[in-house]
C-alpha cells in the first residue's frame, strides 16, 4: 500500500504541475597516499609529531592550496618547505621542537594541541607563526565535522582531530557526503562517513573509513570525542590564551586556518 500511495503522489504532483525531488549526489575525496605515512612506533608518546610529518608529506604529495585566494589581503602567502621524509629521526625532532613550544609542562608525556599547531606551521612554512595551520574549537561534533571536511575540500590539506577526548592525536584525509559539493564552499551537505588515520600501528588503522555514526558515537578509537584533558595549563605565546580553558569540552580540530 505504501509503495502505491508513493506512485498516485507522484502523478498527481505531475497533474498539478509539480515537480518531483531530484536525487542528491554523492562526492566523495580522499588525499591519502600510502607512501607518505609512517606510524609513531617504537615511540608511544610522538602522536603528535608523527601526525605533523604524516599531514605535512601529504600535503607535498597533494596540495593545490593556494593561500592568497583565500586571504588576498593578508601578508605574503607563506612558503611551503617542507621535504618529505619518512625518517623516525625526523619524528623524534619535531617531536623535541613541539616540546619545547607548548602549552603544557614537559613533565607530561608527548606534546599538546599547541605544540601540534606549532610545529606544523614551523616545519611546513618556516615559522611557527606563519598562521597557516591553526588550533579550532567547536561547540558541538556537527560543526567540528563539517569543518573537517570543508577545510579538507578547500585545500586539499589534511585535518589533525583530537581523538581518544583530546589524549592522542589522528589524522582526516578524505571524506563522503549527499548534498552539495564541499568544493563549492557549501556546508549544505550530509557526511556518510570520513577517511582516519591513526599514528598508533596497534590501532591497524591507515585510511580506514569511518561512517559518520561510528565517527560520532562508535567505539573509543575510532570516535571524535570531546576534549578533556586538563594539562594545557601556560598562557599560549601564538594568541594569548590558555589552552585548556578554550579546548575543555569541545570538539578540537587542527585546520587551515583562514577556513576555520
Amino acid at each position: 500500500m505504501i509503495n502505491v500511495f508513493v506512485s498516485l503522489a507522484a502523478i498527481l504532483a505531475i497533474l498539478v504541475g509539480g515537480a518531483s525531488t531530484p536525487a542528491r549526489s554523492t562526492y566523495a575525496f580522499n588525499l591519502y597516499t600510502g607512501h607518505a605515512v609512517r606510524f609513531q612506533n617504537p615511540d608511544e608518546t610522538a602522536c603528535t609529531a608523527d601526525a605533523t610529518l604524516i599531514m605535512l608529506n601529504l600535503i607535498s604529495s597533494n596540495s593545490s592550496f593556494e593561500w592568497t585566494t583565500v586571504a588576498p589581503n593578508a601578508a605574503p602567502a607563506p612558503t611551503f618547505v617542507w621535504k618529505p621524509t619518512l625518517s623516525f629521526a625526523a619524528q623524534e625532532s619535531i617531536l623535541k621542537w613541539e616540546r619545547a613550544h607548548m602549552d603544557e609542562p614537559t613533565s607530561k608525556p608527548g606534546a599538546d594541541v599547541a605544540g601540534w599547531r606549532n610545529a606544523l606551521n614551523y616545519y611546513g612554512w618556516g615559522s611557527m607563526t606563519a598562521g597557516v595551520y591553526a588550533d579550532l574549537s567547536y561547540k558541538t561534533f556537527k560543526e567540528a565535522a563539517v569543518a573537517t571536511v570543508r577545510s579538507i575540500a578547500m585545500t586539499d590539506m589534511p585535518v589533525g582531530v583530537l581523538g581518544w577526548y583530546g589524549s592522542h592525536a589522528q589524522i582526516v584525509t578524505g571524506y563522503s557526503v549527499t548534498g552539495d559539493d564541499p568544493r563549492t564552499g557549501s556546508t549544505n551537505f550530509k557526511i556518510n562517513g570520513i577517511y582516519l588515520t591513526d599514528p598508533l600501528m596497534e590501532r591497524h588503522h591507515l585510511d580506514y573509513y569511518v561512517t559518520y555514526q561510528q565517527w560520532q558515537s562508535g567505539p573509543d578509537e575510532v570516535r571524535f570525542a570531546p576534549y578533556y584533558q586538563p594539562d594545557s595549563i601556560y598562557k599560549d605565546p601564538i594568541d594569548g590564551r590558555v589552552g585548556k580553558r578554550v579546548w575543555w569540552g569541545k570538539f578540537v580540530i587542527v585546520g587551515p586556518k583562514s577556513l576555520g
